[in-house]
């Protein structure tokens, strides 16, 4: 007999592709995942993968029953998920993802989920894509987009507007952040789109193509939104950023109505199993909620502009 454990050490070295990722996903050694696909090897006799520098390949016997593997590991997941949401009491630990902007916002407000939610526990992950939300490991996600995975259900609860701030001080020294001139005559903070071609908050917009059309050489690329944050604040220059962040920062302006082109619909994710058990659909309702009641804030429509600067051209 082979039991579901050795199988599901074959079943994550096929989807993976090497031992060590294989290892991590299930949280074992490497020396040990090889040491059961082996001995699982020679129990069936048969040769399961092609072990190559590139990593394990399945050989057709493996791909032969790679979709009873799947099937398994999909039952043995929703079993666990079933488990999870009978025992469930309606507390307990509650683990969000959300990109940048987006876990900026929640972790900003973290207090008044808690109060909100008597009982539970809140952790805002910051993940570029949206983990597995099949297992107990992320239950939520509020993301822009939605993969096309089997059983994830998804609603939308905020339109984030975007346009384009400066420091204060900064926009002082350079009145032309208010034309549109401010495409070639001032500095800017942009979202690095070549280093990170995943999960981006801003790549709604070519505004890198835009500066280099107008010549601009004063550009600061930058890997994550909290680094675009505070380079803006440090005067760097113009940023291109949720209307959420810099109408409520004091020491920003707005320069620009927001830009359509730029507007995010940020969806609250959860899989239909998971969005089952009493606490994460507490948490569920508690979040869509908190992004209703920042609605004017998240639109653009809390703070106008100081004056009404250019708009950014389509």
């Amino acid at each position: 007999m082979t039991d579901w454990d050795d199988l599901r050490v074959i079943h994550a070295v096929a989807e993976t592709g090497s031992l060590s990722a294989a290892a991590r996903r299930l949280g074992l050694s490497q020396p040990t995942i090889g040491r059961r696909v082996q001995a699982l090897e020679e129990r069936l006799g048969l040769i399961l993968f092609e072990r190559s520098a590139d990593g394990y390949r399945p050989t057709a016997a493996g791909e032969a029953l790679l979709p009873y593997l799947r099937a398994m590991a999909e039952s043995a997941a929703a079993l666990e998920r079933e488990a999870r949401i009978q025992a469930d009491p309606g507390t307990g630990l509650v683990r969000v993802a959300a990109g940048g902007w987006a876990s900026r916002f929640l972790a900003e407000r973290l207090s008044r989920l808690r109060e909100a939610l008597p009982g539970i526990d809140l952790a805002v992950d910051f993940e570029r894509q949206l983990p597995n939300l099949g297992d107990d490991s992320v239950h939520l996600g509020v993301y822009a987009s939605v993969p096309e995975l089997p059983g994830l259900r998804s609603r939308l609860v905020a339109r984030s507007a975007y346009a384009i701030y400066g420091a204060r001080a900064y926009v002082d020294r350079h009145p032309e952040a208010w034309s549109e001139a401010r495409f070639a005559a001032c500095d800017w903070v942009i979202y690095d789109n070549e280093r990170v071609r995943v999960g981006s908050d801003v790549d709604g917009y070519p505004l890198d193509r835009q500066l280099a059309s107008a010549g601009n050489t004063g550009i600061l690329r930058l890997t994550t939104t909290d680094l675009m944050l505070s380079a803006l604040l440090s005067g760097a220059g113009l940023a291109l950023i949720p209307c959420f962040v810099g109408d409520a920062h004091p020491d920003l302006v707005r320069v620009s109505p927001p830009v359509p082109a730029m507007e995010h619909r940020y969806r609250l994710i959860v899989h239909q199993d998971v969005g089952r058990s009493p606490r994460i659909a507490r948490a569920k309702e508690a979040i869509a909620a908190l992004f209703a009641a920042e609605r004017r804030l998240l639109e653009g429509e809390a703070g106008a502009a100081d004056r009404t600067g250019a708009p950014v051209p389509a």
